[in-house]
């Protein structure tokens, strides 16, 4: 177990080079880390511990019966959510209806860890996809650049090979943005699609689950305890998403070799840890959605307003003269604004004032000349 949270940390922890923005760290760090921290929750409870307890028979073992209902799924009836329990149901979403076509059958618990990991392989594609466009890119060209008291001639050399290198390449890295910008765009797409994915997956009752959920315990509906008694009330959202007793049908043969069905009680245990990991999840893709589409939407500003380019520099870079930021915006693009202030995020200030003042010097002379 050790050995799997060092994993995750090193797959999910932020490099010390900075090639993207807060929002899209969001994805691959926290949301990743989120969902592989609860992947190995959940697979630790299914696989060690005990997901689904049944009653049983007194011929038949009680491993047996709950082995063969988590293969086979469990049901619950759906109207029985709305009945009194303990008067009219003996617990939420069970009664006597024997008629199939009232059953709802949860077959999704078994995959729940599954999901959840294959969660956040989604989440950290983006990240991976630009890592390998990128191709250390901002790496190799700011290069200890963050230490303004390296030796003065190994310093100098640097500044020089920076400012060549921007000022050669300048106006040629529109597709460097592009890649990122698609990224970026492909994490929003990633997101926002959850919410159909996981509805899918749930048999179409995520979509609206928070929502549900809020609405029932900001009522008087919501369920109250009673000294050490936990009072069910009709109608839970948690409950009937996840529901923590289910029923489930085992036949076999009798003394007479008759088939006989038996109508078997499951406690899923596992249930009570999986409605808070989605009701978590629910809030927290809702306020990521929101944050992604805000940074896209910037971005698209950023691309069509020069303007925003230069006041966005301004905010970060104060040490720089804004006439120097002004020179860079009008003669680049916004693929040499995202060089810039990339760069400008992973070197020291006072050195990357210098390199813009030198760049907009050269980048003038040359338009001069022309």
């Amino acid at each position: 177990m050790w050995h799997i949270v060092q994993g995750i940390t090193s797959l999910v922890e932020i490099s010390d080079v900075k090639i993207d923005y807060e929002t899209f760290r969001l994805h691959y760090t926290f949301t990743v880390g989120i969902l592989l921290t609860f992947f190995i929750i959940v697979t630790t409870k299914q696989f060690v511990g005990s997901p689904i307890v049944c009653d049983h028979m007194v011929s038949v073992s009680p491993k047996v019966i709950s082995t063969y209902c988590w293969i086979h799924s469990t049901y619950v009836i759906p109207k029985a959510f709305y009945k009194e329990v303990g008067i009219e149901v003996p617990h939420p979403g069970v009664d006597g209806t024997q008629d199939p076509k009232e059953f709802r059958y949860i077959n999704y618990y078994q995959w729940v860890y599954f999901m959840l990991f294959f969660q956040a392989v989604l989440f950290y594609f983006p990240k991976w996809l630009w890592r390998t466009w990128e191709g250390d890119k901002m790496k190799m060209i700011t290069k200890e650049l963050d230490n303004a008291l390296l030796p003065e001639e190994e310093l100098k050399e640097k500044f020089k090979s920076i400012t060549n290198y921007l000022v050669k390449t300048w106006k040629t890295h529109d597709s460097y943005a592009a890649k990122y910008f698609f990224c970026e765009f492909l994490a929003l797409i990633n997101v926002a699609g959850q919410f159909f994915f996981l509805d899918l997956f749930f048999d179409g009752q995520f979509q609206d689950f928070g929502i549900k959920v809020v609405e029932f315990f900001s009522s008087d509906q919501s369920s109250a305890v009673s000294g050490n008694v936990t009072v069910y009330v009709k109608g839970d959202p948690m409950i009937m998403l996840f529901p923590r007793v289910t029923k489930c049908i085992f036949r076999r043969y009798g003394r007479s070799s008759l088939i006989e069905v038996n109508d078997v009680l499951c406690v899923m245990a596992l249930n009570v840890i999986n409605e808070k990991i989605y009701l978590f999840l629910w809030f927290w893709l809702i306020a990521l959605s929101f944050l992604t589409f805000l940074a896209v939407f910037m971005d698209w500003l950023l691309v069509v307003s020069p303007n925003t380019r230069i006041y966005t520099l301004q905010t970060r870079f104060y040490l720089v003269d804004e006439k120097l930021l002004k020179i860079l915006v009008q003669k680049g693009s916004y693929g040499d604004w995202l060089m810039v202030d990339l760069i400008g995020q992973n070197i020291d200030h006072v050195l990357f004032s210098e390199i813009v003042s030198d760049v907009a010097k050269q980048l003038t002379d040359h338009s001069k000349l022309v």
